[in-house]
């Protein structure tokens, strides 16, 4: 898939990198740490008009400073570093299938939107300028982007990829050589797969906790338990935390579907689902297929998505094209501190 896009040179993936000490990288989801430094910082200016804020220049520069403090933050938990790139939100293919995809025919957004906006484009602008890799694409979410860059490093590279991010829903992306980090709170987290948590547990300092994660249970959560926040219903409603549990016993042990498709994943999900709670599978089948394509990350819900840009290209192929046309764009040699990246010091 990745050689017919002139993504990854010939050979395998195993063949196109010998690891060194060099070879960790680190994938910020760009939304996430620009949402949570600006929780932070509309604190500081509590009672006043944020519009006003977020267009003075000296406070965006305060913003951004924050943001490249608590990014030197992070980074400062791994040694090693081989490459850090970000991925920042675009408009979102899945509002053209689900009209009311995050609330959006009732959300209303706060009136500093396009400021906040503006700030989140000149933080942009000073990552790409240092010589990072910056990942956006039109009609892709940082969700999306996150998984095509974890192919990449993970398995066409073959090597470790961190991803820093406080969303769920990319645990169920990891693979052997990637994990997630969490540094949303003061208890920080990183998650796994159950095969590398020693490796973690050696690796990282002992403020922050190792959680051994089976990544198809998370997808699997994400299709039966729905997501609030993104407006995805439950397949069943009233089924919670326990009784999602209690089908993962009732499953287990069970053969991971791999390599499937998104009708065939769906059919496995529905019988499965079905037997558990004795509802119709006919009636719990297109559930389960619409849940997949909103929450799913995998090449086959791309290539059943009829999604155009304006260059005429499907989703997939301007994501892969954005991996290969940045993927050698990395030229930062300081170091991660705000006085080396910015040019002054944290006081």
């Amino acid at each position: 898939m990745f050689d017919s896009m002139g993504v990854v040179l010939r050979g395998s993936p195993h063949s196109l990198y010998k690891k060194t000490e060099n070879h960790m990288n680190i994938l910020f989801d760009g939304n996430y740490l620009y949402h949570k430094t600006f929780s932070v910082f509309s604190t500081y200016y509590k009672g006043q008009d944020m519009s006003e804020v977020l267009q003075d220049k000296e406070k965006q520069q305060v913003l951004i400073r924050k943001c490249i403090i608590d990014m030197c933050y992070a980074l400062s938990k791994f040694k090693d570093v081989k490459r850090v790139a970000f991925v920042i939100d675009s408009s979102s293919w899945r509002y053209n299938f689900y009209d009311d995809y995050k609330y959006a025919l009732t959300r209303v957004r706060d009136p500093y939107y396009k400021h906040f906006l503006t700030v989140l484009d000149m933080f942009e602008a000073l990552l790409r300028k240092k010589g990072l890799i910056v990942s956006r694409v039109m009609g892709a979410e940082g969700d999306d982007l996150l998984y095509v860059w974890a192919l990449y490093f993970g398995y066409c590279l073959d090597e470790e990829l961190v991803i820093i991010t406080g969303d769920s829903d990319i645990r169920q992306i990891m693979t052997k050589n990637v994990a997630l980090f969490n540094n949303n709170s003061k208890n920080l987290k990183m998650y796994c797969t159950p095969e590398r948590e020693v490796f973690w547990n050696e690796y990282l300092e002992t403020d922050v906790q190792v959680i051994a994660t089976k990544p198809f249970e998370v997808l699997l959560y994400k299709v039966i338990m729905g997501d609030t926040s993104d407006n995805i219903p439950k397949l069943k409603s009233g089924f919670g935390p326990k009784a999602f549990e209690k089908f993962i016993d009732f499953i287990s042990p069970y053969d991971e579907p791999k390599n499937v498709e998104l009708v065939e994943m769906a059919q496995w999900i529905a019988s499965r689902f079905s037997d558990f709670t004795k509802m119709k599978y006919e009636d719990v089948l297109g559930k389960v297929l619409f849940n997949l394509k909103m929450t799913w990350l995998n090449l086959s819900v791309y290539n059943n998505t009829d999604y155009r840009t304006k260059n005429g290209k499907s989703l997939l192929e301007n994501m892969l094209d954005d991996v290969n046309n940045q993927k050698d764009n990395y030229s930062y040699k300081g170091e991660y501190t705000l006085e080396c990246f910015y040019g002054m010091i944290i006081k």
